[in-house]
């Protein structure tokens, strides 16, 4: 490929094209050209994946692993002929610098975005694996986009609790030279051992992490501090108890530390034998609504990391999926982070007056695995999954480090065809995620409730900005960019195994706002998906009946958006089905 001209592309003849809908979107999207291509320094590529560390699944040394597509014919400078996609993967193929991995090739033969949106405005997608250089080399012809298949992740954490910190250095760690250790033992308030509980050691060196065996022990090293320097631990329980923070550990004589962790049934009596009724509910009114929407018909999508469908509460309600990280079939069932399985319990656990029910409990809902080990053609492809099984709501909890036009031009095909897309604006306490900036995504961030959470809580070491009520959860991003809030605080959902935990997270509000959005389009008479065609125009009057129905929170606070979304007003519930009683938090001192 290299004999055919300096930047190893021969110029195409190629007649496609995008359709005016498309080349205005990706206007509208406000991208810069992608990495690496015409409008960019080459120098970024590859450097910039090396950087990153953007190898991949098994990528040499030296190489990365990159998508490469045509530039659709709207985008491309004057004079420039287009290339065809047969023809650019041809040659790809035939590059000795280049290895083919696979093809993001849309299926345009089933479901509705057939007919919606015949010429995508994502063209085809060649994963390849190359050099650095072969890539930036490649980057510099202007008939082609090239990106880094950058790998998914969950946003990256804020610093936590002990002021506003960096990460550590770990170049500038004074280490001791016989490293310390910890035994710390977890225990719950009902007097058991708490086994597979996360613990954080934070320290002058950094975090230290460790997980408790069956006996709730763990034994922690510490290569900078000692136990006495220790600021503060964090434990986290997989399920049945509150996660905790504690200042300095106190060893006992015998060297060991113990953390009390409170169980949940201590905070609402019977539970999970008892259903509750969380304070995410009751802040977006959705306990006010006839017990008859449920959100029959409506197929959401979670791009997550697989669904726990071994919990009794999801076993029913996600009968469908797919793993695109290539872990084998039917791995969309086993969720090993257990996050989509709490945003899973949110939408649509089963309503068996026991533990929680979801908003929307009668909806179908497909796992479409994405982490760990999930790559940005992968989320391509699971968008695309969303166009052909016509799925209406599409929650995509993961993301990426680097702006990307694939991505913006994929979310704008599966907006064409009527699939409304909704995103944690992300865990930062800083900006948004790149995918929760993109036109047509609806962004949520999080609140919490004074009240809500036991003095024992990590949200408990951060004032909130008023002395009661709901504020801006710690981690949830200021702005600007958020289009609405919902509860990511604090809330009890399904959890690894069988049983529940309280959980944070700008995922979880999007979590509330995936459920009141299926109950939209299940039951209001402008969207129901019996009457209404999935088309553009149906996901924007969803997106416009959501914020539209928000109640302003106090303050005026960017992290806030529009304000709370309220499902009464956001449905048009008649007064006489909405309950009289105000909303009161189910508190560490209250039954719920």
């Amino acid at each position: 490929m290299r004999e055919q001209g300096s930047n190893g592309v021969k110029p195409g003849n190629g007649k496609g094209g995008k359709t005016p809908r498309a080349q205005d979107t990706a206007g509208e999207a406000g991208q810069p050209a992608a990495a690496g291509g015409a409008g960019e320094p080459a120098e970024r590529m590859g450097g910039e994946a090396h950087a990153l560390g953007y190898q991949g699944r098994g990528v040499r040394a030296g190489w990365g692993r990159y998508l490469v597509a045509p530039r659709p014919l709207g985008l491309l400078a004057g004079g420039v002929p287009p290339i065809e996609a047969s023809a650019l993967f041809k040659l790809l193929e035939e590059d000795p610098d280049v290895e083919p991995v696979a093809q993001v090739q849309p299926s345009r033969s089933r479901g509705l975005g057939a007919i919606a949106e015949p010429h995508p405005a994502c063209p085809p997608v060649a994963v390849v694996k190359m050099p650095q250089e072969r890539a930036r080399a490649l980057a510099g012809n202007p008939q082609v986009v090239v990106e880094i298949d950058q790998p998914l992740s969950y946003t990256p954490t804020p610093p936590v609790g002990v002021g506003p910190m960096p990460v550590v250095d770990p170049m500038l760690a004074v280490t001791l030279e016989e490293p310390e250790h910890l035994t710390l033992r977890v225990v719950g308030s009902d007097g058991d051992a708490v086994a597979g509980a996360h613990v954080w050691a934070i320290g002058t060196g950094g975090p230290v992490h460790g997980v408790t065996g069956q006996d709730g022990r763990v034994t922690m090293t510490l290569a900078a501090d000692t136990p006495e320097t220790l600021q503060a631990l964090y434990v986290r329980p997989v399920a049945d108890y509150w996660p905790a923070r504690t200042g300095t550990p106190q060893p006992a004589d015998n060297g060991e530390a113990v953390v009390t962790v409170q169980a949940l049934s201590d905070t609402f009596e019977g539970f999970p034998g008892k259903a509750l009724t969380g304070w995410g509910a009751q802040a977006m009114r959705l306990n006010q609504i006839p017990p008859t929407y449920r959100g029959h018909g409506i197929k959401i999508a979670l791009l997550d990391s697989g669904v726990n469908t071994a919990h009794p509460d999801l076993k029913d309600p996600v009968q469908h999926g797919h793993d695109f990280t290539g872990a084998g079939n039917g791995t969309w069932g086993l969720d090993v982070t257990g996050h989509g399985t709490r945003c899973a319990g949110i939408i649509a656990a089963a309503d068996n007056n026991a533990g929680i029910a979801g908003i929307a409990a009668e909806a179908e809902v497909h796992a479409l695995k994405l982490f760990p080990g999930g790559h940005l053609s992968d989320l391509l492809e699971a968008v695309d999954y969303c166009i052909t099984h016509d799925i209406d709501i599409a929650q995509i909890s993961l993301a990426y480090p680097v702006q990307s036009q694939l991505a913006a031009w994929k979310l704008a095909d599966a907006h064409a065809a009527g699939t409304t897309v909704i995103a944690p604006a992300g865990d930062t306490a800083g900006p948004l995620t790149q995918l929760a900036t993109l036109p047509g995504v609806l962004a949520v961030g999080a609140i919490a409730h004074t009240g809500t959470y036991p003095v024992s809580s990590p949200l408990t070491w951060v004032q909130p900005p008023w002395p009661a009520g709901p504020y801006p959860a710690p981690f949830t991003p200021t702005g600007p960019g958020v289009d609405l809030v919902a509860p990511g605080a604090a809330v009890i959902t399904t959890s690894l195994g069988d049983g529940y935990a309280a959980v944070d997270g700008t995922a979880i509000a999007a979590a509330h706002v995936t459920g009141l959005a299926a109950l939209l389009l299940a039951h209001h008479d402008h969207l129901r998906t019996q009457a209404v065609p999935r088309t553009a125009a149906r996901a924007d009057l969803l997106y416009l009946l959501v914020r539209t129905a928000c109640r302003p929170l106090p303050g005026a606070d960017p992290r806030l958006g529009a304000g709370i979304a309220d499902a009464p007003t956001a449905l048009g519930i008649p007064a006489s089905w909405q309950q009289a009683e105000q909303y009161t938090p189910a508190g560490p001192h209250q039954r719920g």
